[in-house]
């Protein structure tokens, strides 16, 4: 659903290399969520926590950070706004990684920044509605890893 409205409102890519490479930052992203998932429903929560926020995150901020700078360091893909960049602000956001770990990554922190000050999106994040209350041992989506780390109930 996501690719179709891009494809509709314009941000996914201009042309079929831009779209491809939108795609792989996307599925890199996505791949990152998924592993905070697997990892909150691992029987060896606590180890996959730690593996997660200490090798797989990492590894993901490194690539993505490095890919951005290669690209010319202002989006992603094409020098233009596209979804990819949207993500990457949903990533990066607190829902996932911690504001100090995001910061180790410059040129990602910047993106970052500056998607969350396009006015639409700035307006959502201060009138969206608040995020639900887990169920205990059900949902990780919004609640960090280094979060549920630092937290002794949630283990």
């Amino acid at each position: 659903i996501c690719r179709f409205l891009a494809r509709e409102i314009g941000i996914a890519g201009r042309s079929n290399l831009e779209m491809a490479q939108v795609d792989e930052i996307i599925d890199v992203i996505q791949d990152a969520i998924e592993a905070s998932y697997k990892a909150w429903y691992s029987k060896n929560k606590r180890e996959e926590l730690v593996m997660l926020t200490s090798k797989t995150f990492p590894t993901v901020l490194q690539q993505l950070e490095k890919r951005l700078s290669e690209r010319g360091g202002q989006f992603m893909v094409g020098n233009r706004f596209t979804w990819a960049d949207l993500h990457l602000f949903y990533f990066l956001s607190k829902d996932f990684i911690c504001p100090t770990v995001v910061a180790s990554y410059p040129n990602l922190c910047n993106l970052a920044k500056r998607v969350g000050e396009m006015p639409n999106i700035k307006k959502w994040m201060k009138t969206r509605p608040e995020n639900g209350k887990p169920h205990k041992g059900f949902m990780i989506c919004f609640k960090n890893a280094y979060e549920i780390l630092a937290s002794k109930d949630l283990l």
